[in-house]
């Protein structure tokens, strides 16, 4: 029982780490952008262009200043 619950635990503290490291990583993506962004489990790093419409970053193209 004792070791069952060591890898839920276990699974949980990864789930958890690669959650905040992909969150992370789309921060640091769309810190230049200027739009709002934001991220979840099933959409991804998403930008959103106007007001409502939400894309994902890998589906939007930023032209460079």
């Amino acid at each position: 029982m004792r070791n069952i619950l060591i890898f839920i635990l276990g699974i949980a503290l990864l789930f958890t780490i690669g959650y905040y490291v992909t969150k992370g990583t789309c921060d640091a993506k769309t810190v230049d952008i200027g739009y709002t962004h934001r991220f979840s489990l099933l959409g991804g790093c998403q930008v959103e262009i106007e007001p409502g419409n939400w894309v994902p970053l890998e589906n939007y193209f930023y032209p460079q200043p």
